[in-house]
């Protein structure tokens, strides 16, 4: 600090503010998996090679999917084993109330946990398509509009329709935009019911 000091001319007495956000152990796992998967994995050509594959970008592509799908299957397996624990506490405990709430408590995140899954499909689609499309909301629009005139299934359009809801709740994308996404969705439900 004192070199850089001198040679800006300005005096430097601490260093810098770091913003201290808090980091939970999800969002740590998350990021060290993904290091591992990143250091690990690779891309392996066996036989002849074109000068047009190895001109081009290649990469790894459904790292984060797997990274979700693997989060949410150590959150069930642990929900589970809780869930063993507290039934089993209920022999040993007289107060079965405070149990059976808790038990309630992990059955409502082992069915939300089971909604997600049942979710990514859709939610990975409609993903792929703002990052490919995000400069033109209309165009996403017009694509979801014509998406919704192929539905048959009246499941699939409130599967979509649920989607769009759960990204707008993430808040990493457009909430405006989502939600007449949501609305197409809901409307294209409402015709097949």
């Amino acid at each position: 600090m004192k070199k850089f000091s001198s040679i800006v001319g300005e005096k430097i007495n601490k260093e810098p503010k770091v913003d201290n956000e808090k980091i939970n152990e999800e969002d740590l796992f998350k990021a060290k998996v993904m290091k591992l998967m990143d250091d690990i994995l690779s891309i392996r050509t066996y036989g002849p090679i074109d000068r047009y594959l190895r001109a081009g970008n290649i990469k790894i592509s459904g790292k984060e999917m797997f990274l979700e799908s693997l989060m949410d299957l150590i959150k069930e397996k642990n929900s589970n084993k809780e869930k063993v624990i507290l039934e089993s506490l209920k022999h040993e405990i007289k107060d079965w109330e405070i149990l059976d709430n808790k038990i309630e408590k992990l059955e409502k995140e082992l069915e939300n946990i089971k909604e997600i899954k049942k979710l990514r499909p859709y939610k990975n689609k409609l993903k792929s398509l703002y990052n490919n499309y995000d400069y033109d909301h209309n165009l996403i629009l017009k694509m979801i509009k014509e998406s919704c005139n192929k539905i048959s299934n009246s499941e699939t359009a409130y599967l979509n329709a649920l989607a769009a809801e759960y990204m707008i709740n993430e808040n990493k994308y457009p909430n405006k935009l989502f939600s007449e996404i949501s609305k197409l969705y809901k409307n294209r439900y409402n015709e097949l019911v």
